[in-house]
């Protein structure tokens, strides 16, 4: 067996599944115990993927955040992390169900020999950070426009990290809202999770009316819920970022 890497660990920055519920309507108002399970399901299987990542994992939802807002929450907990005496901290959420263990390792690896690692998310965001305790920079880090779809372009383009190696991963989806997950039910090959959306969803005739309808809004096939994603074309798949 290898040695164990003692020197970066992964983050998983998450709300509870409780506070996710009241957060993300994914199933529809009145449907907050439906969404409060799913979102059991994807942090027990995003602490899963993390195991296997060789190395330590801290699991920081809020009650151990601390900060006003997203971008103060966040710098603590990688500033946290780091004060343990770890250089390099990989960070994921718990709402990117395509993320894989081998995806996650290979962000471990990357950031061995690169300062910053990003996974980008086909809504402009992140669904992962990587960063070496040399590029962190509190202050820097609080002018990124968290929670916009200009984050990835801010990081990789260098708007508020002036040096440093980026590598960038490739392109994941997100799942914040109901358009998301219906895409997800489109595209994913993971059947529990499928499953378990279009029996939430499918509930009542009604249901699947406005199933079929936003389907078909969105230029989904309502008769078919797998296909090629569609991604912008400005994302380009495991690269090093200029």
């Amino acid at each position: 067996m290898g040695q164990r890497n003692t020197d970066t660990a992964v983050l998983i920055f998450s709300l509870s599944a409780r506070r996710e519920a009241k957060r993300k309507r994914l199933f529809g108002r009145g449907r907050e115990n439906s969404t409060s399970e799913f979102f059991q399901h994807l942090i027990r299987r995003t602490k899963n993927l993390a195991a296997k990542s060789g190395v330590a994992v801290f699991f920081v939802d809020e009650g151990q955040q601390r900060g006003d807002t997203f971008g103060e929450r966040y710098a603590n907990a990688f500033q946290e992390i780091f004060d343990k005496g770890y250089s390099k901290v990989v960070s994921i959420g718990n709402d990117t169900p395509d993320l894989t263990a081998d995806t996650l390792r290979k962000a471990v690896e990357k950031i061995q020999h690169n300062d910053i690692v990003v996974g980008p998310s086909i809504d402009g965001g992140i669904y992962l950070l990587g960063l070496s305790r040399f590029m962190f920079n509190t202050d820097e880090f609080l002018k990124l426009p968290w929670l916009k779809a200009s984050l990835y372009d801010a990081l990789t383009q260098r708007s508020y990290w002036q040096q440093g190696d980026i590598f960038s991963l490739g392109l994941l989806a997100d799942i914040d809202d109901k358009a998301s997950l219906l895409h997800y039910v489109q595209v994913s090959s993971e059947g529990f999770l499928t499953e378990f959306i279009l029996m939430h969803l499918l509930t009542t005739r009604l249901d699947f009316y406005h199933l079929v309808v936003s389907n078909f809004e969105t230029n989904i096939s309502p008769l078919s819920f797998r296909g090629p994603p569609s991604f912008p074309s400005r994302f380009k798949s495991e690269n090093k970022a200029a």
